[in-house]
């Protein structure tokens, strides 16, 4: 049996997934036995077999669809045989010591524990893969830009130490975890379709007494782009899943007036406060910005008439949504 099961979601980034399995081919530790295994989220575009026979030494396993990234990685864990898991983004660069130092936490940490470590861009840039849960006073990006000039030394708000970060939440671009823990969690949450599965995942895991580690000196190459800034209208569609996800996370993980709040604030933001930019794109749609946020107001007033016929926060893209 494995040690470690490498899980990758994959939808049209075949450029950066290749970098990714070069780098996850020379690894030849002998202090880990690891697979590969790599989900397709159906993207019918002609690569899935070419790159299956380029790396048989993987395992490929196409999706039904393009159901979800946290669907994608319950598929591939399903399929795995590891005692650990590690959920790794396609646009990434992996190396052996980083791997061999986030798997020894894991078997070290107490049960439902996560484990991550820092991302660099590979122009040398420090990324921040991790964050506070949502709340009252962070819901937007705006909101974040007040607490930065209130509080700007963020760090503070973490325990740590010079090896280690304790955030509430780690970025799903890299997540290790025990497959023992995994289960007792009953997986990723594919309620999400894209974004804040992570955040959930994280939330969960803590209610349970788990501990959320970053490991601050072993570090993974995380280079974005991929398949979420092909044109304007990916671009608006995946900006608009993150605003959608932060509902279903309200959802599930806040009650009461502090949820209704939380709703409320959330719609009237974007639906009052985004109409004038909108009607701005309207006009000036040959200017890209401005047009992609025209788009992302009109799947958003779609998205909240739905959920008032529906009852239900999810997006119609959740494998779940026909069934809530």
């Amino acid at each position: 049996m494995p040690d470690l099961s490498i899980i990758i979601v994959n939808y049209r980034g075949w450029k950066r997934l290749s970098q990714c399995l070069e780098s996850l081919s020379i690894i030849d530790d002998s202090r880990f036995l690891h697979e590969v295994i790599v989900v397709d989220n159906n993207s019918g575009d002609g690569f899935f077999d070419q790159f299956r026979e380029i790396f048989p030494q993987f395992t490929f396993i196409l999706n039904t669809g393009n159901n979800g990234f946290a669907n994608g990685c319950n598929l591939g864990a399903m399929k795995s045989q590891g005692e650990n898991l590690l959920f790794l983004n396609p646009d990434t660069v992996a190396n052996a010591e980083s791997l061999y130092a986030m798997l020894s936490e894991v078997r070290e940490r107490r049960p439902y524990s996560i484990v991550s470590c820092c991302q660099v861009t590979e122009n040398g840039a420090m990324e921040r893969p991790y964050q506070r849960f949502l709340s009252p006073s962070n819901l937007t990006g705006w909101m974040r830009a007040i607490h930065k000039i209130v509080s700007p030394d963020r760090e503070k708000l973490f325990s740590q130490n010079e090896k280690y970060i304790y955030p509430d939440w780690v970025s799903g671009s890299v997540v290790m975890i025990s497959r023992i823990s995994f289960e007792g969690l009953t997986g990723w949450d594919d309620d999400y379709w894209m974004y804040f599965e992570d955040v959930d995942l994280c939330r969960r895991a803590r209610s349970k007494d788990g501990q959320i580690v970053l490991l601050r000196t072993f570090c993974i190459e995380h280079n974005h782009g991929g398949s979420t800034r092909i044109n304007r209208q990916v671009t608006a569609l995946t900006k608009t899943c993150v605003h959608i996800s932060r509902h279903i996370y309200i959802s599930k993980h806040e009650k009461g007036g502090r949820a209704l709040y939380m709703h409320t604030f959330l719609v009237m933001n974007h639906l009052l406060f985004g109409l004038v930019p909108a009607i701005s794109g309207f006009f000036f749609f040959f200017i890209g910005s401005l047009n992609v946020i025209t788009r992302i107001y009109g799947h958003l007033l779609s998205y909240y008439l739905r959920a008032l016929r529906s009852g239900t926060w999810l997006s119609r893209r959740s494998v779940h949504y026909s069934s809530k």
